[in-house]
């Protein structure tokens, strides 16, 4: 007979992963400082992309994708090197610039294709409300895209295949934690601020992220390729296999 995992017990493991992932997390963002100011160095190259790109027209929009992409991919790269090896060096970072590059452009290639039907969803009866609809099924559906580009190295249309997979075997373990990070980086970014405020405002806004993204990169390998029952196993046998 099949082992069934009751109400109860999966609510004891979730929360057991959650204990380890959240502090395992932590440990490792605090290790791994530096990273937090690489957001830093994406901002100002962000910025000064943005600026260069004004006298470029249609081309500078271009550029500007492009260098946000590489900015994304680089972050992906450093917090794949935490969860994997704990420690990133500064030579992770000069290699990151570049890696999964084409990746993060191809999934940026499908949200714009996405874009360009948006204005016609609009026109129809109820058309903002089919258009919530859809961004919200795909901030749903394709939520785990980011951990799946340097977990898996999937192509851009296999990522999301991948995502939704994962998504519809694991969404209650997944959500909880994700849409509690993202309440409060609302939350921080709705502070009326001004001055000074505004930078701390930005650091929070950072550190908060950083720390969602290391969280979530140890959650993925947690959830990933495992079953209720197969955590509820281990959890039984004393197996547990959680970050220390």
């Amino acid at each position: 007979m099949p082992t069934v995992v009751q109400p109860l017990e999966w609510l004891v493991v979730t929360l057991q992963i959650y204990r380890h992932v959240f502090a395992r997390a932590a440990t490792l963002a605090a290790k791994n400082w530096p990273v937090l100011g690489s957001l830093v160095v994406y901002q100002v190259i962000r910025t000064a992309t943005a600026m260069l790109a004004m006298s470029l027209g249609i081309a500078g929009g271009f550029v500007v994708t492009f260098v946000q992409a590489v900015c994304l991919g680089s972050f992906l790269y450093l917090v794949e090197m935490i969860v994997r090896t704990s420690r990133v060096t500064l030579n992770d970072f000069r290699y990151s610039f570049g890696r999964y590059l084409w990746d993060v452009v191809g999934v940026m290639f499908l949200l714009w294709l996405f874009s360009l039907v948006s204005p016609a969803i609009r026109q129809v009866p109820q058309g903002d409300v089919i258009l919530l609809f859809l961004n919200l099924v795909m901030f749903i559906l394709f939520n785990a895209v980011p951990e799946l580009i340097y977990m898996g190295h999937y192509a851009p249309t296999a990522l999301l295949a991948e995502s939704y997979q994962f998504i519809t075997e694991n969404w209650i373990e997944w959500f909880p934690a994700t849409l509690v990070a993202a309440a409060i980086m609302v939350a921080v970014s709705a502070l009326p601020v001004r001055g000074v405020g505004m930078y701390v405002q930005d650091a929070a806004l950072g550190l908060v992220l950083y720390f969602t993204m290391v969280m979530r990169g140890l959650l993925f390998i947690e959830l990933h390729g495992s079953t209720h029952r197969s955590r509820a196993f281990k959890y039984r046998m004393g197996q547990w296999s959680g970050p220390p």
